[in-house]
């Protein structure tokens, strides 16, 4: 039997090796790439928006610790400058280094300079001392004159270097402003008011001991000799905490010592001595008013008013005395700015105060957010970022208490 010619030889295998075309290989590429991109452009809008997110947080952490300092300065302000429930003095005599600081201005435990409009900035100062311990005056015990030494009783817990504000309440006379340049000394020549009295010398050399035409303080008035006058102690330091907004930053800096402090574009410098101190960053903008009362003896606030306001850019005397809270409004802003328009153009309060921006306080007295002038990068408007509007009333606690 004969068998096929295949079946003789060997049996030839028809078989393919499998694998990818060349175009199957560029699909599958096309597809990774797809996918990779995807994956990328997720993870990088995720760390774009943890980025916006912690930026905005660091920017709303910054600005309540801002308002807490400003509330804390809003504590002391006035503090050593009331004796018996009524102030010192109604206008103050005090210098720095050889420049006059106030020549008799109104003296105002709180002062707000307006920015000029809605979309600038206001600054806020606060003015007080650093003094502990027990702050109620001391007599003068005889008449003192420009450069001579002051005479008070022993009840005063003065120090040398201590700084303290001698005045007549009552009198209508300015406080003055001095520094013990020497240690105190007891003695008993007191202009016969008392058996013994401490001698407090004030150098006219020292740093604070400029004298203009300060009135003579004595123990009565007689003449052009003012009395009772007293002597309060304030310790180290008179401080008038000015609060502003520069580069982009809520400063702190003390005005009676460094009046115009300059800083250099953000990250932020303050070149030269005593310079401010950033406690805010992200801040665009600042306004606050003055919580009045209908008169100096009353402690309730009946009204807000800017510092632009009719009378109190200046205010007078009297109207110094209705002064008994600061409100403020900070505007954070967030780093980074979005592709779309995240923030309305515009937003009414509930009293129809109309803001070209976020919304601050209800009532219709309320300071009028105005970001359209915010500085912004080439491409942007104020509108492709957001905001966070924090606000705070800070009453004038020693300014109360001492009514």
């Amino acid at each position: 039997m004969k068998q096929s010619r295949s079946s003789q030889g060997s049996v030839a295998c028809r078989c393919r090796q499998s694998g990818f075309t060349m175009v199957e290989l560029m699909v599958a590429i096309a597809v990774g790439l797809i996918v990779t991109l995807a994956v990328t452009g997720a993870v990088l809008t995720m760390g774009r928006q943890f980025r916006i997110t912690g930026a905005n947080a660091a920017a709303q952490g910054s600005a309540q610790i801002a308002l807490s300092l400003m509330d804390e300065a809003g504590r002391s302000a006035g503090v050593g400058m009331y004796n018996n429930g009524q102030p010192l003095c109604p206008t103050l005599n005090a210098a720095y280094g050889g420049a006059v600081r106030s020549p008799g201005d109104v003296f105002l435990a709180a002062k707000i300079d307006d920015g000029g409009s809605n979309s600038a900035s206001d600054t806020v100062t606060f003015t007080g001392s650093s003094a502990v311990g027990a702050l109620s005056g001391t007599p003068v015990l005889e008449a003192t004159t420009l450069n001579n030494p002051i005479k008070v009783s022993n009840a005063g817990s003065f120090q040398l270097n201590d700084l303290a504000l001698i005045g007549a309440p009552g009198s209508g006379q300015p406080c003055t402003l001095f520094q013990v340049t020497a240690a105190p000394t007891t003695g008993a020549v007191c202009g016969g008011n008392a058996s013994t009295c401490k001698t407090l010398t004030r150098a006219t050399n020292a740093t604070y001991n400029v004298f203009a035409t300060p009135p003579s303080y004595g123990f009565s008035t007689s003449g052009t000799v003012y009395g009772p006058a007293v002597v309060n102690r304030l310790g180290s330091d008179f401080q008038q905490d000015r609060f502003a907004v520069m580069c982009g930053a809520l400063v702190k800096y003390n005005a009676f010592v460094n009046p115009s402090p300059t800083c250099t574009q953000y990250p932020l410098d303050f070149p030269g001595p005593n310079p401010a101190a950033p406690i805010a960053m992200d801040v665009v903008l600042m306004h606050a008013q003055y919580g009045i009362s209908a008169s100096a003896a009353s402690d309730v606030v009946t009204g807000w008013v800017n510092a632009n306001a009719t009378g109190w850019s200046s205010p007078t005397v009297a109207d110094a005395g209705r002064v008994k809270a600061v409100r403020v409004v900070v505007v954070t802003r967030s780093k980074e700015p979005d592709n779309t328009l995240v923030t309305a153009a515009t937003c009414t309060n509930e009293a129809a105060v109309v803001n070209t921006g976020p919304c601050s306080f209800a009532d219709a007295a309320t300071p009028v957010i105005d970001l359209s002038a915010t500085a912004v990068p080439a491409g942007r408007t104020w509108r492709n970022y957001r905001y966070r509007v924090h606000q705070a009333v800070i009453p004038l606690r020693n300014v109360i208490w001492s009514n």
